[in-house]
């Protein structure tokens, strides 16, 4: 039976999958199909690894990073998910032909990529148990493998561990915002049973032992742990770091509206009390259309604390990227060495990767001419024309 597979024009080197009716197809039928497209998925892996991998050879790894964005339009986190996999299979060729051969899949191949990075292994006998394995099982098969071939006890498997640590904080499509850590399993002991202990005193807290799941107790566990300290009598207060909430003040009828985040994002008037119950109030003025500060004048190269705050309020993040504003700097747009002043109007915020790039390549700043938002224009861009105004003369 044909449940869609045709030969591709490139000599039967890549796998196609023709559209048909899906609903028309029996069970044994929708397998099928379900085990072609894997095929397919795994072998535009495999291409993918290997297109970057020689992009990235030819000019750089900045260049090939934009390509993923541009051409497959992929975001900045996928884009160096794919370009660290890419590097991963460059380096385990027989892992890499196993993908393409649908052998394997492209969890397997990760599994094997992460494991290649974080000690020795023997990358013919991890792959012949990857390809009778699930991911799953391959997972505690390469971890004691590796465990029996290291001849020191763990210590460089423990130090390559410690330096590949990191943590990202992201929002989904959702709006929900997510976590990402990875710690050494030294390190995440000592966090789980602090996870796990904080976890249990909520349940053991709550008197009505509200029906609430274990997954939800955590996250809220893990919100105190990372945003509450606990005073000597036992009360939990807000750590020392500042939270700006923004909100509009009705002149008329002398009272708060539109609450919001720094990144406009708006808030319930319940959740802003409480968190203002907590809040320093800066006064600010801004313009309602676009958000822009009233001058605010400084002799200083760095913005002070009130001037940093109506930026975030402006900009609301790196204007190239959008990153969050914590992990933003201060731009001047005519430098300062050159006589630029410190004031909203020469100043944006950018993230330290776009503030390389406007420094070293030759991105510029520029203002929307409809929005009136800042924004990074690429050099390869054309620079917006210049529009008349509508008493300027024109001469002949």
């Amino acid at each position: 039976m044909d449940f869609g597979a045709v030969t591709c024009g490139n000599g039967g080197g890549g796998v196609c999958v023709e559209a048909v009716d899906v609903a028309s197809l029996d069970d044994a039928s929708l397998d099928a199909r379900l085990r072609l497209i894997g095929q397919g998925r795994n072998r535009l892996e495999g291409f993918l690894a290997e297109v970057v991998a020689e992009k990235t050879r030819r000019s750089s790894s900045f260049d090939a990073l934009n390509s993923l964005k541009g051409e497959l339009r992929q975001s900045g986190h996928q884009a160096q998910r794919t370009m660290r996999s890419a590097d991963q299979l460059e380096k385990l060729e027989a892992t890499r032909d196993a993908l393409v051969d649908s052998r394997i899949n492209s969890e397997h191949a990760r599994i094997l990529g992460s494991a290649a990075e974080s000690g020795p292994m023997d990358e013919a006998k991890m792959l012949a148990a990857a390809e009778t394995q699930s991911p799953e099982q391959l997972r505690k098969t390469v971890r004691d493998h590796q465990n029996e071939l290291a001849d020191d006890d763990g210590a460089k498997r423990l130090e390559r561990q410690r330096k590949k640590r990191t943590a990202s904080f992201t929002e989904r499509d959702d709006g929900m915002w997510q976590l990402f850590a990875l710690f050494d399993p030294s390190a995440a002991a000592g966090i789980r049973v602090a996870l796990n202990k904080a976890t249990d005193d909520d349940w053991r807290q709550d008197n009505r032992r509200e029906h609430t799941a274990d997954r939800h107790r955590r996250a809220d566990a893990l919100e105190r742990l990372i945003t509450r300290t606990v005073s000597n009598g036992g009360h939990e207060q807000p750590q020392g770091t500042t939270l700006l909430l923004m909100a509009s003040y009705d002149l008329v009828d002398n009272k708060l509206g539109n609450p919001r985040l720094a990144d406009g994002t708006p808030l319930p008037a319940p959740e802003f009390h409480r968190l203002a119950c907590d809040a320093d109030i800066l006064t600010g003025l801004f313009r309602e259309a676009d958000s822009e500060p009233i001058w605010m004048g400084s002799t200083s190269r760095h913005p002070n604390f009130a001037l940093r705050v109506a930026l975030e309020a402006r900009d609301q993040g790196c204007i190239g990227c959008a990153k969050a504003p914590e992990w933003c700097v201060s731009h001047h747009i005519v430098e300062w060495q050159d006589g630029g002043p410190t004031q909203p109007d020469n100043l944006v915020l950018v993230c330290h990767d776009c503030h390389q790039k406007v420094h070293y390549r030759n991105w510029a700043v520029e203002k929307h001419p409809d929005t009136g938002r800042r924004h990074l224009r690429p050099p390869w861009q054309e620079p917006p024309k210049p529009q008349f105004e509508a008493n300027t003369p024109l001469r002949l």
